[in-house]
C-alpha cells in the first residue's frame, strides 16, 4: 500500500478539475454547505483557475494517491497578515471515500503544514462545515483546534442554504 502526496502540475488538470467536482458534490448535502459553495468554491470551467493557481508560488496545489491512483486533492494558500505574518489557509481538502481510512488525508494535510512551515507561516487554518464529524476528528487528531465559529441565520424566503 503506497499512499503519497505530490505537487499538481498542469498535466494533472484533467484531474483536479475531476476531484473538485467530486468534493463540490460532497458538500451538497452537508449542513452549510451550499452556502459554502455559493461563498467560496471555484466556478466552472475549472480548468482556468487551476491552470492560474498551479506553479503560483502563494498556492500548493496537492494531489493525494493511494497505489499511483489519484485519491484526493488538497489546494492551500499562503496570506500576509496586517502584522506581516503568514497564515496558511487550506481552500480545499478532499478524498475519495473509496479511499478513506488509508491515509491520503494524512499525506496531504502533513505535506500542507511541512510547506507552511518551511515559508514561516504563523499557523494553518482549515475549515470544515458543521455536519462533518468525521473531518473535524480528523483534524482534532492531527493537532488542530477551532479558533472561529461562523454562526449563519437563514432569512424566511430566501434561497435554501444547506442547513439541513
Amino acid at each position: 500500500m503506497d499512499v503519497q502526496a505530490r505537487a499538481a502540475t498542469v498535466d494533472d488538470l484533467p484531474m483536479l478539475v475531476e476531484l473538485y467536482r467530486a468534493y463540490r458534490s460532497a458538500l451538497v448535502d452537508e449542513r452549510g454547505g451550499t452556502t459554502h459553495l455559493l461563498k467560496e468554491a471555484l466556478g466552472e470551467p475549472l480548468e482556468g483557475p487551476f491552470s492560474s493557481i498551479v506553479g503560483d508560488d502563494q498556492w500548493l496545489i496537492l494531489i493525494g494517491t493511494f497505489d499511483e491512483a489519484a485519491a484526493g486533492l488538497a489546494a492551500a494558500r499562503i496570506e500576509m497578515l496586517p502584522d506581516g505574518s503568514h497564515l496558511v489557509t487550506v481552500e480545499v481538502i478532499y478524498v475519495d471515500p473509496q479511499a478513506r481510512e488509508v491515509g491520503v488525508g494524512e499525506q496531504l494535510l502533513n505535506t500542507v503544514i511541512r510547506w507552511a512551515a518551511e515559508r514561516g507561516a504563523a499557523g494553518v487554518d482549515v475549515r470544515v462545515l458543521p455536519g462533518m464529524r468525521a473531518s473535524k476528528n480528523f483534524l482534532e487528531g492531527s493537532g488542530f483546534a477551532a479558533r472561529l465559529l461562523v454562526m449563519h441565520h437563514k432569512l424566511q424566503g430566501s434561497v435554501e442554504t444547506g442547513s439541513r
